[in-house]
């Protein structure tokens, strides 16, 4: 067998599989790692010259890390007619997880999994405008939970008005009118009736006569109430534009937002309700009722009810607080989308693995 002779295409073959055993061979490193190659065409052995291992060059901003894929589990067959060489296991690094190990397989001949880790921090807690947010239904019903909430404590606050009684006097059949005075926070068991120019009319002291009721608590409640929620609206709309991403990033923050805005749906409920209460006593304390509450109306003077300041602006801010519990009440779903009770085998993989989780609400 070893004195038979090849004939021409068979060592033209035989040469070019030569050709091809070394550049895979160059691929691979240093041939001391490789197995002996066969003999020549006289059944004799070619000394092989070593190679210098090639070295690649470090990544400045980032490490390039090999892992076998879930479908490439074996390497690929070398070329036919040349033997396979068996991939080197080297010891894993430090920062890759215990039991794995990087392969020192060529890129062409495995299929890998190509990893960026950066080895610089990533600053999130910087300032960037961003304007996107409130073109989405997150950031667009805050804005206008943070008009609504203007309109709320500023129709309420800002009333002031006045009823008139007008009078007939026993003695000289005189006509005057006394008024009293109230506005925010409708104290009006301090509103006491004034006579102008003068205070004495038929000869009664009006100033010691003053509306009934005390309806501060509720107004109170109602208009601090919707300071407080003007206040964290331009808190949350600074979130959303300025750290979108520290806000998407982070579990804490989407929960906050979901707690408070359940618990800003349910007070706007219970103050709105409880204020439009109190405006409906207050218009009957200030109505044509109040004539038969004075005690000098029913023995020395003919009373009648005069008028009183039209009350269209704390209607207003009625109906501003059931809007608000609206707003927030249906903003509380596109909160809890960008919380982990959303999604959370997503958002826990995300963190899991230092990525960001897609955005689901902004």
């Amino acid at each position: 067998m070893r004195g038979r002779r090849r004939s021409a295409g068979g060592w033209s073959s035989e040469k070019g599989a030569r050709r091809t055993q070394h550049g895979v061979q160059h691929l691979l490193g240093s041939p001391a790692d490789q197995p002996a190659r066969p003999g020549g065409a006289r059944g004799g052995t070619s000394p092989t010259q070593p190679q210098p291992t090639p070295r690649l060059p470090r990544p400045p901003l980032f490490r390039l890390r090999l892992s076998a894929s879930a479908s490439g589990s074996t390497a690929a067959a070398p070329p036919r007619g040349l033997p396979g060489p068996p991939p080197r296991a080297r010891p894993a690094c430090s920062s890759s997880p215990p039991g794995s190990s990087v392969l020192s397989v060529p890129l062409l001949l495995r299929p890998a999994v190509l990893t960026l880790s950066p080895s610089f921090p990533q600053r999130m807690s910087s300032f960037q405008l961003n304007l996107n947010p409130l073109k989405e239904p997150l950031g667009f019903i805050k804005v206008l939970e943070w008009i609504a909430s203007i309109f709320a404590f500023a129709t309420c606050g800002g009333f002031k008005g006045k009823t008139e009684i007008q009078l007939t006097c026993h003695k000289g059949n005189e006509n005057k009118t006394i008024t009293a005075a109230f506005a925010y926070p409708f104290r009006l068991n301090e509103a006491s009736f004034d006579a102008i120019p003068d205070a004495n009319v038929c000869d009664i002291n009006w100033k010691n006569y003053v509306l009934i009721g005390d309806y501060s608590s509720s107004a109170q409640f109602y208009v601090t109430f919707a300071v407080f929620v003007f206040l964290y609206c331009l808190a949350a709309l600074l979130l959303y534009v300025g750290y979108t991403n520290l806000y998407r990033d982070s579990r804490k923050l989407p929960m906050i937002d979901f707690v408070v805005t359940l618990v800003a749906t349910f007070l706007w409920l219970v103050s709105t309700a409880a204020w439009a209460k109190a405006l409906t006593d207050i218009k009957i304390a200030t109505g044509p009722g109040i004539v038969k509450e004075l005690q000098p109306c029913n023995h020395q003077v003919t009373c009648y009810f005069g008028s009183v300041t039209s009350m269209g602006s704390l209607n207003v801010s009625v109906i501003f607080g059931f809007l608000n519990m609206i707003l927030w009440g249906g903003n509380a779903w596109f909160v809890y989308k960008e919380t982990s009770l959303h999604s959370p085998s997503n958002t826990s993989a995300s963190h899991s693995q230092g990525g960001i989780p897609p955005p689901s609400g902004i």
